[in-house]
């Protein structure tokens, strides 16, 4: 599943997938909208579901007091609300085929928590909660990625956000694609044996800690 991606877009991928040899349906979808999730989780569930990422997320940086219900509500519907009721849908007998993995893209704020980040926070580590939830058949795991060059830091300065980046403790020149190999994994067969699990991808927190 893509969300929210332009047509086009949607298509390239359709198509870089398909000569990979993966099935991919494309689906423009804005998470924040409750409305449509009922249809989209029926068309991403019209055929036993083998394995599917969801690597949605956005923040609006405030602290609780600050921060108006609507900001919440999205931040929580995008980084988690979907997620919990895509897991119920496929409790459902026949949507999962068998084996089936799963995986959800959290954030070591999740975990740990931030300043300023209430919603975000709250939203990710629910991801974690979601873990003993996973119906029966279904293989489950949260990845906890790095901090990479994204639209959720372009509220960064300049300066913050050299900093911030330049703080991971391992020199990665593509920290996305190595974060993607690491959802790979846990998605293939080679990780058969881990289930119910957050592992770090982080590159820089678990090794230097969080400051």
């Amino acid at each position: 599943m893509a969300p929210a991606r332009p047509s086009a877009r949607l298509g390239a991928l359709a198509a870089e997938a398909s000569a990979r040899g993966i099935a991919f349906e494309p689906l423009s979808l804005d998470l924040g909208d409750r409305a449509a999730w009922p249809a989209a989780i029926q068309a991403l569930t019209l055929a036993p579901v083998a394995g599917f990422a969801l690597v949605a997320g956005i923040n609006h940086d405030l602290s609780a007091p600050k921060l108006e219900e609507a900001a919440w509500d999205r931040v929580w519907d995008v980084n988690a609300g979907f997620h919990a009721q895509l897991l119920q849908a496929l409790s459902a007998p026949g949507k999962l085929a068998a084996p089936a993995s799963g995986l959800l893209v959290g954030s070591i704020v999740g975990s740990r928590g931030n300043h300023g980040q209430t919603a975000y926070a709250a939203a990710k580590g629910a991801l974690l909660d979601l873990l003993p939830l996973a119906p029966p058949g279904l293989r489950l795991n949260v990845l906890l990625p790095p901090l990479v060059p994204s639209p959720l830091l372009a509220g960064l300065s300049p300066e913050a956000h050299a900093r911030l980046l330049a703080s991971r403790s391992m020199d990665d020149p593509d920290p996305a694609a190595s974060c993607a190999l690491a959802g790979a994994f846990l998605l293939s067969d080679a990780a058969s044996y881990i289930h119910r699990q957050a592992v770090h991808a982080d590159s820089r927190v678990t090794a230097l800690g969080w400051d």
